[in-house]
């Protein structure tokens, strides 16, 4: 997503903030402003709501699995996925093109920078993968298998989804911010999405700990637990650490975008 453009107006200011009106208003315009927002909620309606319905609609009642369960196995997949696409060139493409070095070369900090590319990245990853996909699965679970979850704990779930994927957007602006290869940007973060699962015959201690707790591995995961009103299989510090772990990757981008000759 290119953050340069005709539509920026002139801003004056100092400090970290410098620029970041604009540099927000470009990037949530290229998010809400186009057609973006509705082909990933397409997208992301189609895989995690609707092919949970299928399965409901194609199973026996009493043989069905609770659409929500199968909601968060295939967002806890997907929406890593996603993720890494949308966030690969975030950072790499506008640094690859010299588009970055010339936004920065106007009255713009490198933290407004960051900071504008991160909030609205993910204010359009909520509201497209996680937010209306699970007002839709919420309906449909109540409409189809006549099961209706407890609205707050529906809601954390959401919640502790939000927080798996802010792992990976985390991770892939790191890596971003180290590197102007696309292919590793993207392929670290998958590469662990998918051999995380492995790390408890490391140590077995670990498999409370990953992201992966959140939305697979024993059930029920955390996400299942939450919406379901049940205790986690791996309590909550999946929440702690993969929370942390986010706030971790975000301020190591910025250390090193700061320091980064452009």
């Amino acid at each position: 997503m290119s953050s340069g453009n005709s539509a920026m107006q002139l801003e004056t200011g100092t400090g970290w903030s410098r620029g970041l009106n604009n540099l927000l208003r470009s990037e949530l315009g290229r998010w809400f402003g186009t057609k973006q927002w509705w082909v990933q909620i397409l997208i992301w309606s189609s895989i995690a709501v609707g092919i949970p319905l299928m399965a409901a609609l194609a199973t026996r009642d009493d043989e069905a699995l609770p659409m929500a369960m199968l909601f968060n196995a295939m967002l806890g997949i997907g929406g890593p996925i996603g993720v890494c696409i949308l966030m690969q060139e975030a950072l790499v493409g506008e640094k690859r093109s010299g588009t970055a070095a010339w936004v920065l070369s106007k009255p713009v900090s490198r933290l407004a920078f960051l900071s504008g590319k991160l909030a609205a990245n993910v204010l359009g990853i909520v509201v497209t993968m996680v937010v209306v996909p699970g007002l839709l699965l919420y309906l449909a679970s109540a409409l189809v298998t006549h099961t209706t979850l407890a609205p707050l704990g529906f809601l954390a779930g959401l919640g502790a989804h939000l927080v798996h994927l802010l792992f990976y957007v985390g991770l892939t602006l790191m890596l971003g911010s180290m590197s102007d290869q696309g292919g590793a940007v993207i392929g670290l973060p998958l590469a662990f999405l998918f051999g995380q699962q492995f790390l408890p015959s490391l140590h077995r201690g670990l498999a409370n700990a990953i992201p992966y707790a959140l939305t697979g591995g024993a059930e029920p995961s955390v996400t299942t637990a939450l919406m379901y009103g049940m205790h986690p299989a791996a309590g909550y510090l999946p929440l702690v650490t993969t929370g942390l772990a986010a706030v971790l990757f975000v301020a190591i981008a910025i250390w090193v975008f700061r320091r980064q000759d452009l």
